[in-house]
């Protein structure tokens, strides 16, 4: 926790003390009413507080380390902490990704097996429940699971390169860590599988949603399979963790592959230091090596895709993806 975050310009470790003496001084008082009133007040600032003190130690951790990475880097990570704290981060099938045309290149798959590099490898057999928390977290997975784009293979050794690089500043040893692939490509009737689970699950979970509300909360997890290129489908997605050879353990960011709260990399759930130092140091090894992260999902990166192009070009008129469905 960070208790030198400020709400409105005034340092918390000031308010706490004040409402701490507000609410012994009125529990002391015989005015129920009051009472109750200031309950709920000093509940509400709590609450606000914590998600001050969260949002600071996001800011902190990145402003700890911005001399560790290029500026491109660093300004890609900024911008997209910033407009996930602002909560604009379009989701992955928002229209202003949907709309960015694709200029097909047609560049081969690679399978990570056949890459055979000593340090990426894919979840298989027990390794798919140790990275799991739980096995029914564990999503169905089409049968060219393993390959992905050539240009996403060559990103991911120079992300072997940068954790190298970067491991020191985050308290590993170079050589230490390597990335774990759950899943690249993805087939389109995996994807309706993985969809339609998801969206039975939200309604059953509150009947109230319309379709069309069901349909947008799905697609904030899912990418949807009609009218639309799930990034999956191109080859140019991957689903990792990182494994600590030192540690003999996955390295610790939260629940992997799972949707809700904690799930978006810039969570304001409560974290520990080594999920949210974790965290960061896939993120930036992962962006160094020209990888953009999915903010809703801390596991989920692209490369070359429609998502990767609107973080990765600021003209929105040149933007464009170099890969489609296959």
């Amino acid at each position: 926790m960070y208790w030198c975050c400020t709400a409105r310009g005034v340092p918390t470790r000031f308010f706490v003390p004040f409402f701490i003496e507000l609410l012994l001084f009125v529990l002391l008082a015989n005015c129920v009413l009051l009472k109750e009133l200031v309950v709920r007040y000093f509940y509400l600032f709590a609450v606000l507080a914590e998600t001050f003190i969260v949002a600071h130690s996001w800011f902190d951790q990145l402003e700890k380390h911005a001399h560790h990475i290029d500026q491109a880097t660093y300004q890609c990570i900024l911008r997209q902490y910033v407009c996930f704290a602002a909560d604009s981060a379009p989701l992955i099938a928002d229209d202003a990704i949907r709309s960015i045309p694709i200029v097909e290149s047609g560049e081969s798959l690679v399978s990570i097996e056949e890459l055979a590099h000593p340090r990426i490898w894919v979840l298989e057999g027990d390794w798919l429940s140790r990275a799991h928390d739980v096995p029914e977290d564990i999503d169905p997975r089409g049968p060219l699971h393993g390959y992905v784009r050539a240009s996403v293979a060559e990103a991911l050794v120079r992300m072997v390169d940068e954790l190298d690089r970067l491991a020191s500043y985050f308290g590993y040893d170079s050589g230490d860590l390597e990335i774990a692939l759950f899943e690249g490509l993805r087939d389109l009737g995996t994807q309706k599988e993985l969809f339609d689970t998801k969206m039975a699950a939200i309604m059953a979970a509150d009947p109230s949603l319309c379709y069309e509300d069901a349909y947008r909360k799905t697609s904030h997890w899912v990418s949807p399979y009609i009218n639309n290129v799930p990034t999956h489908s191109t080859g140019a997605a991957i689903d990792i963790c990182l494994w600590s050879n030192k540690k003999h353990a996955f390295c610790r960011m939260g629940r992997f592959n799972v949707g809700g709260s904690a799930a978006p990399t810039f969570t304001q759930d409560a974290l520990s230091d080594d999920e949210i130092n974790n965290r960061l140091l896939c993120i930036c090894a992962a962006t160094a090596a020209g990888f953009t992260n999915y903010v809703y999902e801390f596991w989920h990166f692209s490369y070359g895709d429609r998502y990767a192009a609107y973080w990765r070009c600021s003209d929105a008129q040149a933007r464009y993806a170099q890969y489609g469905a296959l």
